[in-house]
């Protein structure tokens, strides 16, 4: 019963922290691609993000010591390796908090100004913030009960709105196919697929004895949130055609009054809040285990750096996941996949340890895509 309860903890752990700010920006960026297109998009980029978490999940799994993926990295790439993992894990998990203080902020700030008209615009930001950062505060078993409660409520809210919603979807909106606008959502697509950060703590989660099921875990949890993706997406791409706001929310309030309004900015809330607290905490346990940080320095820094940069004005968060999820995510995807090559050659691990084989010529396909992202992000700037 116990290890039940384990599993069940890890995978809502994880759908937890796949499921966030992200969501909001996918029916945005499909009604601009032609539905189908993103549809494509999501099918090959859900089954790579599933390659990339069962690849750092043998290697995390493989390895005695819990790190992130920089002090992975430096194990078993080298230090350049490392400092490369370290600036873009900053960087991704920076970015990450940020537009979850931007987007969860807003619905906050929308839920108040329901019941306080008159409320300042700073408040639904801060709100967000202060809760959030109180949480990681408490620690990850803390944080593990909160998120799996929290993600609960999250899969609930969605199958409401989607099912709700599904009677009002035109299929002219969810026909439409675009080749040629296949890349337009692939940074937030990809940025709302990652949830490979919070696999070390999986693996506290379900102890050593628990390893043989991190796999299926992986799996269920990854499959899990892109089914969800697309329920939304069919929902509200359907049901708001061209209208479609890049929030998603607002331009469902729009067309369908107050229930929508609020059951939206309930959902908006806790995506957002749930994936805020976990990949806090994993920012926050890279500064401990791979900088050598006390805790409290390591998680006023983690709560400042958000912080910071909302103030210095980065609010666009359909601009701020889509470069994160085509730079941070993908060099993330390719030195994770380069660290699965070498562990998986060794013969050494952990008892029980997880194992998947990736040919080589499939890994070399995925790098391949993982850079020609980050180049088309580059040279066009999408979306």
């Amino acid at each position: 019963m116990m290890q039940l309860g384990r599993n069940a903890e890890a995978f809502l752990l994880l759908v937890g922290t796949i499921v966030g700010v992200g969501m909001f920006g996918i029916p945005f960026v499909f009604e601009r691609a032609g539905f189908l297109t993103g549809l494509v998009l999501l099918v090959v980029l859900a089954a790579a993000a599933t390659l990339v978490h069962l690849a750092y999940a043998e290697v995390v799994s493989r390895t005695a010591t819990v790190h992130r993926l920089p002090g992975y990295a430096r194990s078993y790439l080298g230090s350049p390796a490392g400092w490369l993992a370290s600036a873009s894990y900053l960087f991704g998990l920076s970015g990450a908090l940020l537009a979850y203080v931007v987007l969860g902020g807003s619905f906050v700030g929308s839920l108040v100004s329901w019941v306080w008209s008159n409320a300042p615009v700073w408040i639904g930001p801060l709100g967000f913030y202060l809760f959030g950062v109180a949480v990681i505060a408490r620690g990850i078993r803390f944080e593990g009960l909160a998120d799996a409660v929290l993600t609960i409520g999250l899969i609930v809210a969605i199958a409401i709105l989607g099912l709700t919603l599904l009677p009002s979807a035109s299929l002219a909106g969810i026909a439409a196919f675009h080749p040629g606008r296949l890349l337009i959502p692939y940074g937030v697509l990809l940025f709302s697929l990652a949830g490979g950060a919070i696999i070390p703590d999986l693996k506290r989660v379900l102890g050593p004895g628990g390893l043989s099921s991190l796999g299926k875990i992986v799996v269920a949890g990854t499959l899990a949130s892109a089914g969800l993706y697309l329920l939304f997406a069919v929902a509200v791409v359907g049901a708001t055609g061209g209208a479609t706001t890049p929030d998603a929310v607002s331009g469902l309030a729009e067309k369908f009054g107050l229930p929508y309004f609020l059951l939206g900015n309930v959902i908006g809330v806790l995506a957002t809040i749930t994936s805020f607290i976990a990949l806090g905490v994993v920012l926050e346990g890279m500064f401990a285990s791979d900088f050598n940080m006390r805790p409290f320095p390591a998680w006023l820094l983690t709560a400042v750096i958000p912080a910071v940069l909302f103030g210095l004005g980065f609010q666009d968060f359909i601009n701020i996941v889509s470069i994160v999820g085509a730079f941070a995510i993908g060099i993330d995807s390719m030195l994770v996949l380069a660290m699965h090559r070498r562990v998986s050659a060794l013969s050494t691990g952990a008892p029980g340890a997880f194992r998947v084989a990736i040919p080589g010529a499939l890994r070399l396909l995925l790098m391949a895509l993982f850079a020609a992202g980050i180049v088309a992000e580059l040279a066009l700037g999408i979306p």
